[in-house]
């Protein structure tokens, strides 16, 4: 957050109306011997003796008194008390002046009792006074703290109607505050005003405008405002290009902000922590750590100390690159420097550690914190609830749920559906249903994120029933179902082989005005190839690259999958060939489903010389390549091919799996290499491996129909 002094011009001129007025005709008793020259008031209590003793007097004091009394309860900001007593003085008769009055309005105003305010100015003009310049900026300024400008507008027109003339101070209020409620319109037009009537504005009216425009994402306009003032003479500060580097840093223009970050360091204006700060943020939320290290080396060179907020950043930004140890060697590095890391810096670097799966971490840092003196909040518990769930802790997730409650810190809706996500993954939709619960119970209002999780849930166990009754009954508790959630369901229905409903959701999902993502399409097109409707699955494509949304590679590897399984080899070369001329990256998936589709139509020798032409695009067989290839191989009766591919995989460090053994073996089995079988058994067992049921069902046939030798016998049983 910028920290501009932009607001200064307007706080200084408000207490004004404060000042004593200037001596008027009294009684000389009263000035001799009026309390309020010898009695010190140092609270509201001394000053509401003395308005007491004041109104006992005889004569009474004249309003200057009372006016000198008022301006110093105003200035103890018990605004209230003093509209209170001026009802008690007219009580008694004091007829108010312009002074009273003025104070009264600024009352009103620090009170957001603008009509009240307003009522008063009617008062002021009626009584045949003359408003004076600062009421008129009291006034606007509490209109616009109310957000209400068409009132403020009215009150400048009444009061220059009444020959009040605006100053430079209305001016400065005017454009604060139109650009505080984001009319950089109305606020650039009085700079035109400001210059017309008092000569160029100054820099902080400049810089108001600028950091408005900035924080609107008008970033070139604001580059304008200052090309404007600096041709007018008026210099900028650190707070004009503060401002500027925010807004460039807004729009993702980092190299304009690095333009300007040297363009003032050129003009001999120093940077502040600030700058710097806004400038390191950026970086680091957009992967660029080790360019916000440089930029914090420069910070550090030019005598300009680092803060808390300086090291959130750069933590932030090892963390989200899942570099967890970098953080914490910063979070030491900030200790050296005798800074205090706040419960921001804790909470980045555990929940960082949870979801990288180092709870215990975790767990000593929110132990240093507490040992710190700094208090854990609802962020901090939730990351740990997550971590302890994301290791199967549900106990200490429990205990860390009726701890934080025990301190008094609500568990929020994230907290809730953390629990509820993580137990819907684990297929413990029961406990996640009473999770929610609990939730409700608590007045709690699950929202969206919740509900998709339990979707999910019910998914991931077929219970598509139940999944659709809870998709229904979202709506009917207010939370409009997302994108998110149609593709839940509708990934649902694929698995449940229920395409046609798949894709009366699907149908119903556009009807609402909501756009399907890549996400969407690959999980229909992956439901359809399933149950074979090919054709319908390419023409999703055609309809998919029409629209906004472009197929990824995982579209065409799940409808290349799809074509190979159904025995469309044809068209899946065909959509090969497509995806090599969209110069699409084609990856190791792409290949092995169209190996494993070219082996599965028992064209081994197209297969294989598939499969050796990958180093030449600069692939590297994996040991899903190996596994496809060697089946086929062995399936076209090629033994020796097949073992000289698995003597090569080892021979490249892509080490055999528990599916390349069980490949292996039934293979040789069926080519009738059963000694070769039982040795490659051996060593699977060896190797900690097991055989799959289709392993050892054969070798349950071989010893049931007496084809294992004898002597192999025990080696089978071991297998068994």
């Amino acid at each position: 957050m910028l920290r501009l002094r932009r607001s200064g011009f307007v706080v200084s001129y408000c207490n004004i109306s404060l000042c004593s007025p200037p001596p008027l005709v009294c009684s000389p008793l009263h000035s001799l011997t009026s309390p309020s020259n010898h009695l010190e008031i140092r609270n509201l209590e001394d000053a509401l003796n003395l308005f007491n003793s004041m109104t006992q007097m005889h004569p009474l004091p004249c309003v200057v008194r009372f006016n000198q009394l008022f301006g110093k309860i105003v200035r103890m900001k018990h605004y209230s008390s003093v509209i209170s007593l001026f009802k008690q003085m007219g009580l008694l008769g004091i007829k108010p002046d312009l002074y009273t009055l003025s104070i009264l309005i600024n009352c009103f105003s620090h009170l957001s009792h603008m009509s009240s305010g307003l009522s008063v100015l009617g008062k002021i003009i009626k009584c045949g006074y003359e408003p004076d310049t600062v009421t008129m900026n009291t006034l606007i300024k509490g209109f616009f703290v109310e957000g209400k400008a068409a009132e403020a507008a009215k009150c400048f027109r009444i009061m220059t109607e009444a020959g009040c003339v605006p100053d430079m101070i209305t001016y400065s209020t005017l454009v604060y505050s139109f650009c505080k409620m984001g009319d950089t319109d109305s606020a650039i037009d009085l700079l035109e005003k400001m210059e017309e009537k008092f000569g160029k504005p100054d820099v902080i009216a400049y810089n108001t405008v600028i950091d408005c425009l900035c924080k609107d994402g008008l970033f070139f306009g604001a580059l304008n405002i200052l090309s404007e003032m600096t041709r007018q003479g008026i210099v900028p500060d650190v707070v004009t290009y503060t401002s500027l580097i925010h807004g460039a840093c807004k729009i993702g223009q980092r190299k304009e902000a690095r333009r300007l970050l040297n363009e003032m360091i050129g003009q001999r204006i120093s940077p502040n922590v600030i700058t710097f700060n806004v400038f390191i943020d950026k970086l680091c939320k957009d992967g660029l750590v080790a360019d916000a290290m440089k930029v914090f080396s420069q910070m550090t060179s030019q005598g300009v100390v680092p803060d808390v907020v300086t090291y959130n950043s750069l933590i932030h930004g090892a963390c989200k690159l899942g570099k967890w140890k970098q953080g914490a060697r910063l979070l030491s590095e900030m200790v050296r420097r005798k800074l205090n890391p706040d419960v921001i810096t804790f909470n980045i670097l555990i929940d960082a550690a949870c979801k990288e799966g180092l709870f215990d971490d975790a767990v000593i840092l929110f132990l240093e914190m507490i040992s710190n003196g700094i208090f854990p909040n609802v962020v901090t518990y939730t990351s740990l609830i997550h971590g302890a769930c994301m290791i199967g802790q549900w106990k200490e997730a429990i205990r860390l749920l009726n701890e934080m409650v025990g301190r008094k810190i609500t568990p929020d809706v994230q907290t809730f559906s953390v629990l509820v996500d993580t137990l819907c993954k684990e297929r413990m939709v029961g406990d996640a249903q009473g999770v929610v619960e609990i939730m409700v119970h608590r007045g709690i209002k699950p929202d969206v994120f919740t509900y998709n999780s339990l979707l999910d849930g019910y998914c991931l166990r077929g219970e598509i029933v139940e999944a659709e009754k809870l998709f229904d009954r979202m709506s009917d508790n207010g939370c409009q179902s997302n994108v998110v959630s149609y593709n839940t369901l509708i990934n649902g229905y694929c698995r449940n082989k229920s395409i046609d409903e798949a894709l009366r959701l699907f149908r119903e999902l556009c009807s609402k005005g909501l756009n399907p993502t890549v996400v969407t399409y690959n999980t229909i097109i992956g439901g359809l190839c399933k149950v074979g409707r090919t054709q319908v699955a390419r023409e999703l494509l055609k309809k998919m690259q029409a629209s906004s949304q472009l197929p990824d590679c995982q579209t065409y590897a799940t409808l290349l999958d799809g074509l190979c399984k159904n025995g469309k080899l044809e068209e899946a070369r065909a959509l090969f060939q497509e995806m090599e001329e969209k110069k699409l990256h084609l990856d190791l998936v792409s290949y092995n489903i169209l190996i494993g589709g070219i082996c599965k139509a028992g064209n081994v020798v197209a297969a294989r010389k598939l499969f050796f032409s990958l180093s030449s695009k600069g692939l590297q067989p994996n040991v899903r390549t190996y596994n496809v290839m060697i089946d086929g191989l062995l399936v076209g009766g090629l033994v020796a091919d097949a073992l000289n591919l698995h003597r090569e995989m080892e021979e490249k460090s892509c080490f055999p799996s528990s599916c390349t053994y069980n490949i292996m073996i039934r293979g040789l089995i069926h080519n009738n290499e059963t000694l070769r079988a039982v040795q490659f058994a051996d060593e699977m067992v060896k190797k900690g491996f097991s055989g799959d049921s289709s392993t050892m069902a054969l070798f349950v046939d071989l010893v049931a129909k007496g084809k294992l030798d004898p002597s192999l016998q025990p080696l089978g049983q071991k297998i068994l």
